[in-house]
């Protein structure tokens, strides 16, 4: 995803969803007074809170798609 574009988003409160067919898993990004909560989330299992520095973060940002909120439901 660009990261300029992701930048502006959560500077905007836009809740991010980012689908990487590589790493087989998605990411929901949301950033509240200058902080940014990550939570990933494996096919068919719940999502759980990581630190944006766990490695595959980077790699879902780098090389992820955006995703609707449904599509991430679904995963």
């Amino acid at each position: 995803m660009n990261q300029r574009i992701l930048f502006e988003k959560l500077n905007n409160g836009d809740m991010v969803y980012i689908k990487d067919d590589f790493e087989e898993a998605c990411i929901r990004l949301s950033a509240s007074d200058g902080h940014t909560t990550t939570f990933l989330k494996h096919r068919g299992r719940k999502e759980v809170e990581v630190s944006q520095s766990y490695e595959a973060v980077g790699n879902i940002i780098l090389g992820g798609e955006e995703i609707g909120k449904e599509e991430y439901d679904k995963y």
